[in-house]
């Protein structure tokens, strides 16, 4: 139930979210479902799945770590309150 104000890149509130569900779970078991609702590109799963993986690998390696399918991941459902 917590909120949250979103920022723009240079600082500027957009809008205001609600914290609905967390759950923390291995990256290989996020849901089609969560990938979906991220919105992001065509909405796919394998669209999802593949730049997150990019993006999780760089910043693993920018770390000296290696990024695992197993790493735990927090995935948060929110609801827009206000904009």
């Amino acid at each position: 139930g917590e909120y949250n104000v979103i920022l723009d890149g240079r600082g500027n509130p957009v809008c205001i979210t609600q914290t609905k569900v967390i759950e923390t779970m291995p990256f290989n078991l996020i849901s089609q479902e969560h990938a979906f609702h991220e919105g992001e590109g065509d909405r796919s799963y394998d669209y999802w799945r593949k730049v997150h993986e990019d993006f999780f690998n760089k910043e693993f390696k920018e770390n000296k770590k290696t990024f695992k399918l197993d790493a735990p991941c927090i995935c948060e459902v929110f609801e827009l309150v206000f904009k």
